[in-house]
Protein backbone atom coordinates (compact mmCIF):
# COMPACT_ATOMS: atom_id res chain seq x y z
CA UNK A 1 0.00 0.00 0.00
CA UNK A 2 0.96 3.38 -1.21
CA UNK A 3 1.39 5.89 1.99
CA UNK A 4 0.57 9.21 0.86
CA UNK A 5 2.30 12.67 2.77
CA UNK A 6 -1.65 12.80 4.32
CA UNK A 7 -1.58 9.36 5.97
CA UNK A 8 1.61 10.08 7.21
CA UNK A 9 0.67 12.91 9.18
CA UNK A 10 -2.55 10.86 10.34
CA UNK A 11 0.39 8.43 12.09
CA UNK A 12 2.40 11.28 13.15
CA UNK A 13 -0.81 12.56 15.13
CA UNK A 14 -1.69 9.63 16.17
CA UNK A 15 2.31 9.25 17.42
CA UNK A 16 1.70 12.19 19.50
CA UNK A 17 -1.20 11.18 21.08
CA UNK A 18 0.97 8.32 22.29
CA UNK A 19 3.69 10.57 23.43
CA UNK A 20 1.55 12.78 25.43
CA UNK A 21 -0.13 9.92 27.43
CA UNK A 22 3.62 8.94 28.13
CA UNK A 23 3.75 11.75 30.26
CA UNK A 24 1.11 10.29 32.42
CA UNK A 25 2.51 7.17 32.89
CA UNK A 26 6.06 8.61 33.34
CA UNK A 27 4.79 10.19 36.24
CA UNK A 28 2.99 6.71 37.67
CA UNK A 29 6.61 5.18 36.98
CA UNK A 30 8.75 8.17 39.04
CA UNK A 31 6.13 8.27 41.94
CA UNK A 32 6.71 4.94 42.42
CA UNK A 33 10.19 5.69 42.67
CA UNK A 34 11.70 4.04 39.46
CA UNK A 35 14.74 7.04 37.97
CA UNK A 36 14.66 8.57 34.80
CA UNK A 37 17.49 6.71 34.15
CA UNK A 38 16.12 3.24 34.42
CA UNK A 39 12.48 4.46 32.64
CA UNK A 40 15.14 5.02 29.77
CA UNK A 41 16.86 1.69 29.79
CA UNK A 42 13.58 -0.48 30.67
CA UNK A 43 11.98 1.32 27.63
CA UNK A 44 14.80 0.84 25.04
CA UNK A 45 15.10 -2.93 26.41
CA UNK A 46 11.79 -3.15 25.59
CA UNK A 47 11.48 -1.58 22.20
CA UNK A 48 14.79 -3.53 21.26
CA UNK A 49 13.50 -6.89 22.17
CA UNK A 50 10.02 -6.32 20.85
CA UNK A 51 11.42 -5.05 17.35
CA UNK A 52 14.60 -7.72 17.47
CA UNK A 53 11.26 -10.48 18.11
CA UNK A 54 9.50 -9.43 14.79
CA UNK A 55 12.03 -8.37 12.77
CA UNK A 56 15.21 -10.35 13.31
CA UNK A 57 16.20 -11.05 9.58
CA UNK A 58 16.04 -7.46 8.61
CA UNK A 59 18.00 -6.85 11.62
CA UNK A 60 20.25 -9.95 10.86
CA UNK A 61 20.99 -8.09 7.71
CA UNK A 62 21.81 -4.83 8.70
CA UNK A 63 25.10 -3.32 6.71
CA UNK A 64 27.77 -1.11 8.22
CA UNK A 65 25.93 1.89 6.82
CA UNK A 66 22.70 1.25 8.37
CA UNK A 67 24.33 0.69 11.93
CA UNK A 68 26.01 4.09 11.34
CA UNK A 69 22.79 6.17 9.87
CA UNK A 70 20.76 4.27 13.20
CA UNK A 71 23.41 5.14 14.97
CA UNK A 72 23.60 8.87 13.90
CA UNK A 73 19.64 8.76 14.61
CA UNK A 74 19.69 7.13 17.74
CA UNK A 75 22.12 9.04 19.68
CA UNK A 76 20.37 12.09 18.34
CA UNK A 77 16.83 11.14 19.67
CA UNK A 78 18.60 10.27 23.20
CA UNK A 79 20.66 13.16 23.52
CA UNK A 80 17.20 15.29 23.51
CA UNK A 81 15.85 12.54 26.22
CA UNK A 82 18.68 13.03 28.46
CA UNK A 83 18.83 17.04 28.05
CA UNK A 84 15.00 17.19 28.67
CA UNK A 85 15.65 14.84 31.58
CA UNK A 86 17.96 16.55 33.05
CA UNK A 87 16.69 20.32 32.33
CA UNK A 88 13.18 19.35 34.04
CA UNK A 89 15.34 19.00 37.36
CA UNK A 90 16.23 22.72 37.16
CA UNK A 91 13.37 24.48 35.69
CA UNK A 92 9.15 24.82 35.87
CA UNK A 93 7.51 22.04 33.51
CA UNK A 94 6.08 24.85 31.95
CA UNK A 95 9.14 26.19 30.59
CA UNK A 96 10.57 22.91 29.83
CA UNK A 97 7.87 22.01 27.73
CA UNK A 98 8.04 25.74 25.56
CA UNK A 99 11.54 25.38 25.17
CA UNK A 100 11.81 21.89 24.30
CA UNK A 101 9.03 22.68 21.65
CA UNK A 102 10.74 25.65 20.23
CA UNK A 103 12.48 22.54 17.82
CA UNK A 104 9.60 23.44 15.86
CA UNK A 105 11.78 26.70 14.95
CA UNK A 106 15.23 24.77 14.11
CA UNK A 107 13.98 22.51 12.15
CA UNK A 108 13.48 24.15 9.13
CA UNK A 109 16.66 25.65 9.12
CA UNK A 110 18.42 22.26 9.57
CA UNK A 111 16.45 21.15 6.70
CA UNK A 112 17.90 23.72 4.88
CA UNK A 113 21.43 23.64 5.82
CA UNK A 114 21.73 20.03 5.90
CA UNK A 115 19.48 18.71 3.14
CA UNK A 116 18.97 22.03 1.23
CA UNK A 117 14.99 21.72 1.81
CA UNK A 118 13.35 25.07 0.75
CA UNK A 119 12.42 27.41 3.33
CA UNK A 120 8.37 28.12 2.78
CA UNK A 121 7.24 31.61 4.22
CA UNK A 122 3.70 29.27 5.21
CA UNK A 123 5.87 27.09 7.74
CA UNK A 124 7.44 29.90 9.59
CA UNK A 125 3.40 31.49 10.34
CA UNK A 126 2.82 28.07 11.42
CA UNK A 127 5.46 27.89 13.39
CA UNK A 128 4.91 31.39 15.01
CA UNK A 129 1.21 30.59 15.55
CA UNK A 130 2.03 26.81 17.26
CA UNK A 131 5.28 28.56 19.55
CA UNK A 132 2.34 31.30 20.39
CA UNK A 133 -0.15 28.63 21.20
CA UNK A 134 2.44 26.47 23.63
CA UNK A 135 2.96 29.78 25.11
CA UNK A 136 -0.45 30.30 26.40
CA UNK A 137 -0.91 26.32 27.09
CA UNK A 138 2.14 26.43 29.24
CA UNK A 139 1.04 29.53 31.11
CA UNK A 140 4.60 31.28 30.20
CA UNK A 141 2.88 34.32 28.86
CA UNK A 142 1.26 34.89 32.36
CA UNK A 143 3.45 34.07 34.72
CA UNK A 144 6.28 35.59 33.06
CA UNK A 145 9.90 34.03 31.91
CA UNK A 146 13.27 34.10 33.95
CA UNK A 147 16.00 31.93 31.97
CA UNK A 148 17.82 29.45 34.57
CA UNK A 149 20.67 26.49 33.91
CA UNK A 150 17.21 24.30 33.45
CA UNK A 151 16.16 26.17 30.64
CA UNK A 152 19.44 26.30 28.83
CA UNK A 153 19.33 21.95 29.00
CA UNK A 154 16.09 22.24 27.39
CA UNK A 155 17.24 24.66 24.70
CA UNK A 156 19.88 21.80 24.23
CA UNK A 157 17.43 19.39 24.10
CA UNK A 158 15.14 21.53 21.23
CA UNK A 159 18.30 21.17 18.85
CA UNK A 160 18.98 17.31 19.69
CA UNK A 161 15.13 16.95 18.95
CA UNK A 162 15.26 19.12 15.68
CA UNK A 163 18.37 17.45 14.42
CA UNK A 164 16.60 13.72 14.82
CA UNK A 165 13.73 15.03 13.22
CA UNK A 166 15.14 16.26 10.53
CA UNK A 167 18.19 13.26 9.83
CA UNK A 168 15.09 10.85 10.01
CA UNK A 169 12.64 12.51 7.39
CA UNK A 170 16.14 13.21 5.42
CA UNK A 171 19.56 11.40 6.38
CA UNK A 172 17.61 7.94 7.57
CA UNK A 173 15.30 7.54 4.09
CA UNK A 174 17.38 4.98 2.59
CA UNK A 175 17.70 2.73 5.60
CA UNK A 176 14.88 0.38 6.64
CA UNK A 177 12.77 1.64 9.44
CA UNK A 178 12.70 -0.97 10.92
CA UNK A 179 16.81 -1.25 11.62
CA UNK A 180 17.09 2.75 12.29
CA UNK A 181 13.74 1.86 15.00
CA UNK A 182 16.29 -1.01 16.51
CA UNK A 183 18.97 1.08 16.60
CA UNK A 184 16.74 4.01 18.91
CA UNK A 185 16.10 1.42 20.89
CA UNK A 186 19.49 -0.12 21.56
CA UNK A 187 21.09 3.67 22.13
CA UNK A 188 17.81 4.31 24.21
CA UNK A 189 18.48 1.40 26.37
CA UNK A 190 22.26 1.85 26.69
CA UNK A 191 21.95 5.25 27.12
CA UNK A 192 19.34 5.16 29.86
CA UNK A 193 21.84 2.34 31.45
CA UNK A 194 24.71 4.52 31.82
CA UNK A 195 23.33 7.30 32.76
CA UNK A 196 20.80 4.97 35.56
CA UNK A 197 25.01 3.56 37.18
CA UNK A 198 26.15 7.66 36.76
CA UNK A 199 23.69 9.79 37.31
CA UNK A 200 21.18 8.23 39.47
CA UNK A 201 23.57 6.45 41.63
CA UNK A 202 21.71 2.60 40.28
CA UNK A 203 19.75 2.25 43.15
CA UNK A 204 16.34 0.42 42.85
CA UNK A 205 15.83 -0.76 46.47
CA UNK A 206 12.47 2.10 46.96
CA UNK A 207 11.16 1.13 44.06
CA UNK A 208 7.31 0.02 44.49
CA UNK A 209 7.15 -2.62 41.71
CA UNK A 210 3.56 -2.83 41.69
CA UNK A 211 2.68 0.55 40.87
CA UNK A 212 5.72 0.80 38.41
CA UNK A 213 5.76 -2.35 36.00
CA UNK A 214 2.50 -1.40 34.23
CA UNK A 215 3.39 2.30 33.21
CA UNK A 216 7.02 0.67 32.08
CA UNK A 217 5.25 -1.62 30.10
CA UNK A 218 3.14 0.66 28.53
CA UNK A 219 6.10 3.24 27.64
CA UNK A 220 8.49 0.55 26.31
CA UNK A 221 5.45 -0.93 23.67
CA UNK A 222 3.03 2.14 23.32
CA UNK A 223 5.47 5.12 23.70
CA UNK A 224 8.49 3.12 22.13
CA UNK A 225 7.84 0.14 20.31
CA UNK A 226 4.74 1.23 18.24
CA UNK A 227 5.50 4.82 18.27
CA UNK A 228 8.87 5.36 17.78
CA UNK A 229 8.48 2.33 14.52
CA UNK A 230 5.81 4.44 13.17
CA UNK A 231 7.60 7.70 13.43
CA UNK A 232 10.26 6.45 11.48
CA UNK A 233 8.29 5.10 8.90
CA UNK A 234 5.45 8.22 8.65
CA UNK A 235 8.94 10.57 8.49
CA UNK A 236 10.04 9.02 4.74
CA UNK A 237 6.82 10.40 3.75
CA UNK A 238 5.93 14.04 5.09
CA UNK A 239 8.57 17.07 5.59
CA UNK A 240 10.30 17.33 8.57
CA UNK A 241 8.41 20.50 9.30
CA UNK A 242 5.12 19.15 9.05
CA UNK A 243 6.31 16.31 11.01
CA UNK A 244 7.79 18.88 13.40
CA UNK A 245 4.74 20.76 13.67
CA UNK A 246 2.41 17.90 14.61
CA UNK A 247 4.48 16.15 16.97
CA UNK A 248 4.57 19.35 18.91
CA UNK A 249 0.82 18.31 19.61
CA UNK A 250 2.72 15.59 22.19
CA UNK A 251 2.39 18.74 24.10
CA UNK A 252 -1.38 19.58 24.12
CA UNK A 253 -2.25 15.71 24.61
CA UNK A 254 -0.17 15.51 27.81
CA UNK A 255 -1.85 18.25 29.08
CA UNK A 256 -5.34 16.73 27.84
CA UNK A 257 -3.91 13.30 29.44
CA UNK A 258 -3.09 14.82 32.70
CA UNK A 259 -6.71 16.58 33.02
CA UNK A 260 -8.39 13.42 32.29
CA UNK A 261 -5.81 11.00 34.82
CA UNK A 262 -6.54 14.23 37.54
CA UNK A 263 -2.98 15.23 37.75
CA UNK A 264 -3.94 18.77 37.15
CA UNK A 265 -7.16 21.06 36.34
CA UNK A 266 -8.23 21.85 33.10
CA UNK A 267 -7.65 25.50 32.46
CA UNK A 268 -8.81 28.29 29.62
CA UNK A 269 -5.45 28.29 28.86
CA UNK A 270 -5.24 24.84 27.34
CA UNK A 271 -8.20 25.62 25.81
CA UNK A 272 -7.24 29.18 23.85
CA UNK A 273 -3.50 27.25 23.54
CA UNK A 274 -4.92 23.92 22.03
CA UNK A 275 -6.85 25.87 19.68
CA UNK A 276 -4.33 27.88 18.24
CA UNK A 277 -2.04 25.51 17.87
CA UNK A 278 -4.64 22.99 16.10
CA UNK A 279 -4.92 25.93 13.75
CA UNK A 280 -1.47 26.72 12.62
CA UNK A 281 -1.04 22.51 12.16
CA UNK A 282 -4.38 23.27 9.55
CA UNK A 283 -2.22 26.16 7.91
CA UNK A 284 0.37 23.39 7.31
CA UNK A 285 -2.20 21.10 5.57
CA UNK A 286 -3.79 24.18 3.75
CA UNK A 287 -2.60 24.06 -0.21
CA UNK A 288 -2.82 27.64 -1.34
CA UNK A 289 -2.05 26.46 -4.58
CA UNK A 290 -5.18 23.94 -4.81
CA UNK A 291 -7.03 26.77 -3.55
CA UNK A 292 -6.39 29.58 -6.12
CA UNK A 293 -6.94 26.03 -8.81
CA UNK A 294 -10.68 25.75 -7.52
CA UNK A 295 -11.51 29.41 -8.35
CA UNK A 296 -10.42 29.47 -11.36
CA UNK A 297 -13.16 29.17 -14.57
CA UNK A 298 -11.58 25.72 -15.31
CA UNK A 299 -11.91 23.95 -11.64
CA UNK A 300 -15.82 26.04 -11.70
CA UNK A 301 -16.45 24.42 -14.79
CA UNK A 302 -15.31 20.96 -14.02
CA UNK A 303 -17.72 21.30 -10.62
CA UNK A 304 -20.71 22.37 -12.50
Amino acid sequence: MKITKRMANMVLLLISALWGSGFVVTRMALDANVSAGFINFARGLIFALLVLLLFHQKIFRMTFNDFKIGLIAGLLNFGGYIAQTVGVKYTTPSNNAFISATYVVIVPFMAYLAFKKSLKIKSFIAIAFCLWGMAILTGIMRRGFVLNIGDVYSLICAFFYAGSITYISYGARETDATIVAFMLAIVQAIGGLGYFFIADGGQLVNVNWQAAILPLLYMGVMCSFVAQTLQVIAQKHTSATTAGLIMMLEGLFGSLFSVAFRFEPFTSSMAVGGTIIMLALILMEVNIEQLRNKTSPISEKRIE
